[in-house]
């Protein structure tokens, strides 16, 4: 007990100290950290082996296979078992051996940081043993699993338990787990007196029709960004040097503005199909000014027959999406009870590890070379999505428009709202997709880039309400509905209403039909219109159709979608003339041009009970269109020879690329 309270004298002092005298010199090892490792274990009550065969010699030759720039090793999961012998918390029964500290060993001769796998939120062994600390439902149940933030669990349990680490150990960094994706409304009473506080609002609300849903939950999400505040405070007090990171913070999840002092940003993307969660991730996480990584599983579980190791290519291909936005990339393998790692294992990230490093000199640190500007409105995110962090539908739209526009042939970026006000004027096109609550102060911002020459593209059954100006159309009182959309000679089925509008200044970009024939089944109303704003222009498609794409990927709704991209006529747009699973993302560094391209193709088949990719198999040919002033001294792929044949003309650099495996750069000097 005596230990415990000491603890908790540390934690206070620490807490008390600012961030910026705690860190003011600190270190950020992250930023020139490019591949790492994660294990973990999530030990419980029902290990009985765990560090038995954790020995110094073993984890040196496994870790010297891959030879990680950085490591990150089990401390406590999501069951609140510790698998080191804490004296603040529940370490786990089944502890043979103190694996931590011959890792910490191993990493420290090999000069390596070392952070910690620690699942916060989620802790269920704390609830247990303080069933005060769970997280209360809105039925009035305790959560088994997750704390409350107004409890005293992070001050008497979490920030001591770190700190212990920290202090025992000599750790690096923290990779903080089960925290955003973890975070609910909590309806205790603690937290119902807070809000009623700080709001001056007495009556609680439960569900989303009842009044103050909004800033109730705009109040949870404040709790849950003090929680990580006074941790990295804590932290970084004791240790400046040690980093923090809450997993998916300020990720797509969590779009607001940078307020926690985390280090660095990260999250571990979907084990099956990492690669679809990378291209969104990648590209949100690398507008946010942070250094910043993404984890792959080097496993998968199809159906009911387990976890097993995914092949080269598969891993391959996942780390290519945040390679290409130039970002640090780790994998998450999971030792066996007993502390064992398993070698081959090891030699199959070795194998990736070679891949990625290989591309190190052409996609590490890059910037991006602004192209399409897509708007991930914080929000009308939190509007729609599962509270507090989660997705729910609310990610759907701008993930769509993410991929017309890579499917598309362009490279594009994805900013929140207080990225796009500062950088809106750089990029040649913006996409506001069914954003139905952007601010004001956004929508005016976006006038003002569209008077000034920008190209704004807007969707949803709102707009005509909400930008009848911009869009140059007025909206009528007939019944929204859906129908089919005219594209490549034929159309395509659209299941949303479209809000009927009347023609003000724009013209009828395509019509809205009522069956599939394009010239004989028109409605009286347009799908998508085109509108002359100041010097700019502007194409409203006045219903859902980047949810759709998202939701089917229809061949033909890709091409409508390119069509009226196209019909932009925004200049400066570099371009993909090839195949569709080609992404292309426009990204420079140290003066050169890098255009980064990912197969996002696969051999064989993918289906619900095939999730694997065996081989990704050459893309075949395609052309690149970048306009450029001047002629450049050289151009050539890297890392992998291909075949290049490139010619400049009147200001356009057209280059011919014989084929693409899973991942390679075009360098322009």
């Amino acid at each position: 007990m005596n230990r415990m309270k000491k603890a908790i004298v540390w934690c206070v002092t620490a807490m008390a100290l600012t961030l910026g005298s705690a860190a003011m010199s600190a270190e950020n090892w992250h930023e020139n950290a490019f591949f790492g490792l994660h294990y973990d274990l999530h030990p419980n009550a029902k290990d009985t082996e765990l560090g038995r065969e954790t020995t110094y010699e073993h984890i040196r030759a496994m870790l010297e296979k891959v030879k990680p720039d950085f490591v990150q090793y089990d401390c406590k999961g999501h069951p609140g078992y510790t698998g080191y012998p804490t004296k603040v918390g529940s370490p786990s029964p089944g502890i043979m051996n103190d694996a931590l500290k011959i890792w910490r060993q191993v990493t420290k001769d090999m000069g390596v940081p070392l952070s910690i796998h620690y699942s916060g939120v989620w802790d269920t062994r704390a609830i247990e043993t303080h069933p005060e600390w769970a997280r209360i439902t809105v039925e009035g149940k305790p959560d088994p699993n997750n704390t409350c933030r107004t409890c005293a669990y992070e001050k008497e349990l979490m920030i001591p338990q770190l700190l212990e680490v920290v202090r025992d150990y000599d750790i690096d960094g923290m990779w903080i787990d089960g925290e955003n994706w973890a975070s609910h409304p909590c309806w205790s009473d603690s937290c119902k007196k807070a809000f009623t506080e700080k709001t001056g609002i007495a009556e609680i609300p439960l569900k989303a029709k009842d009044a103050h849903w909004p800033e109730w939950l705009a109040f949870q999400r404040d709790l849950f960004t003090q929680h990580v505040t006074n941790v990295a405070n804590a932290v970084h007090a004791a240790k400046p040097t040690c980093l923090v990171c809450s997993n998916w913070m300020y990720s797509v999840r969590q779009p607001e503005p940078i307020a926690a002092p985390v280090d660095y940003l990260s999250g571990d993307f979907d084990p099956s199909f990492g690669a679809a969660r990378a291209c969104a991730e990648g590209r949100f996480l690398a507008s946010r000014g942070k250094p910043w990584d993404l984890m792959a599983w080097s496993f998968l579980n199809t159906g009911n027959q387990g976890h097993t190791m995914k092949p080269v290519p598969h891993l391959c291909q996942e780390l290519s999406e945040v390679l290409a936005q130039g970002g640090s990339v780790f994998i998450y393998d999971v030792p066996q009870r007993s502390g064992h790692l398993t070698e081959w294992h090891q030699d199959l990230l070795g194998e990736v590890a070679d891949f990625c490093r290989k591309r190190k000199e052409v996609c590490f640190k890059t910037q991006t070379i602004p192209q399409v500007a897509i708007l991930h409105s914080e929000t009308s995110y939190y509007t729609y999505n599962d509270p507090l962090f989660n997705f729910g539908p609310a990610n759907k739209a701008m993930e769509g428009a993410l991929h017309a526009v890579l499917e598309n042939g362009y490279s594009a970026d994805i900013l929140n709202e207080e990225m796009l006000m500062k950088r809106m004027a750089q990029y040649p096109a913006v996409i506001v997709p069914e954003a139905e609550h952007v601010p004001d102060t956004v929508k005016e911002a976006l006038k003002n880039y569209v008077k000034h020459g920008g190209h704004l593209l807007l969707s949803g059954a709102h707009v005509a309400q909400q930008y009848n100006k911009l869009a140059g159309v007025e909206p009528k009182a007939d019944a929204a509905q859906g129908g089919w959309l005219p594209a490549d000679n034929g159309a395509v089925t659209i299941s949303d209403a479209f809000q009927p509008v009347k023609l003000k200044k724009a013209k009828t970009l395509a019509p809205l039909l009522y069956q599939q024939e394009p010239e004989l089944n028109q409605r009286d109303m347009p799908a998508a219109t085109v509108n002359t704003f100041g010097d700019g222009a502007v194409v409203a498609i006045h219903g859902p159709v980047f949810a759709a794409y998202h939701s089917a990927h229809y061949p033909r709704m890709r091409r409508f979608l390119g069509d009226a991209l196209a019909a932009l006529n925004a200049k400066n747009l570099m371009h993909i003339k090839g195949p569709w699973w080609v992404e292309m993302s426009a990204r420079r560094r140290d003066g050169k041009q890098l255009i980064q391209f990912v197969n996002r193709s696969a051999a064989g088949y993918l289906a619900p009970d095939r999730h694997m990719v065996e081989h990704v198999p050459d893309s075949g040919p395609f052309t690149v269109t970048i306009p450029l002033a001047q002629k450049p001294k050289r151009c050539h792929m890297a890392p992998d020879e291909a075949g290049l044949d490139w010619t400049w003309n009147d200001g356009v650099l057209t280059a011919q690329i014989s084929g693409l495996a899973i991942h390679n750069v075009l360098v322009i000097e």
